[in-house]
């Protein structure tokens, strides 16, 4: 992930991201209500998150974090920076929010453990995650990408309930191979670590074309995946 790079581009360019965000909101209020005490959004990024809290939840207190700089135009009330499993985190927290985010976390166990110590009772977490189809056409031709694994385990064995989940497929649309790697890129994410030679690149675009290719441009897909929990 690049996201410090991509901080210009990704509000332009994240058009899912900016879907899921205002999904996860939406079925908040609808089954739980608008109205928290202590807010804190995992992985604030640009805003799309925040704006959807700020705009349709009533809160006392908001907290933000992520691993870059603030860069969603607002001042919360306490902004933490760093890995949120390595942060000293706030406590007595009545809702727990993160879109997008969580495929990035290295250790799922930690993560649910630590977030289950910060909630008051019959405080929930919400979030986005993605499923193992999400851009499963570079993974397929490369051969190379991020793995999702299935979080229900991570979730059930610190001690927390299902209470929701749901998952859809979103495709997108490009007009030519190279559109479509940059809006990978503009999103702050880094399909591979090795360099691209120029044959790299058109065996990739061959094979794309090839096998993604319709009438309506060359394919990319997003398999967001919702979760709300509870610690029982």
């Amino acid at each position: 992930m690049n996201f410090e790079k991509a901080k210009t581009t990704y509000r332009k360019n994240a058009v899912v991201q900016k879907q899921m965000a205002k999904c996860l909101i939406n079925f908040l209020i609808k089954n739980y209500g608008k109205t928290f005490d202590n807010i804190f959004e995992i992985g604030s990024g640009t805003g799309f998150l925040t704006d959807e809290i700020r705009n349709n939840l009533k809160y006392k207190k908001i907290i933000l974090n992520d691993i870059t700089d603030n860069f969603t135009n607002f001042e919360p009330d306490i902004y933490l920076k760093g890995d949120i499993n390595k942060i000293e985190l706030p406590l007595d927290i009545d809702l727990i929010l993160s879109n997008a985010v969580f495929q990035w976390i290295e250790d799922y166990e930690l993560l649910f453990k630590r977030l289950r110590s910060i909630l008051k009772k019959d405080g929930i977490i919400a979030f986005s995650y993605f499923g193992k189809e999400n851009f499963i056409q570079i993974k397929n031709i490369t051969g190379i990408g991020l793995e999702y694994p299935n979080l229900d385990k991570y979730i059930e064995k610190e001690g927390f309930k299902i209470l929701h989940f749901e998952e859809e497929l979103k495709t997108l649309y490009f007009k030519d191979v190279h559109n479509l790697l940059d809006h990978i890129k503009f999103t702050g994410v880094k399909a591979e670590d090795k360099v691209w030679t120029k044959k790299d690149y058109i065996d990739f675009k061959d094979k794309y074309f090839e096998k993604y290719k319709d009438d309506n441009g060359f394919e990319l897909t997003y398999h967001p995946l919702y979760y709300t929990i509870r610690a029982i």
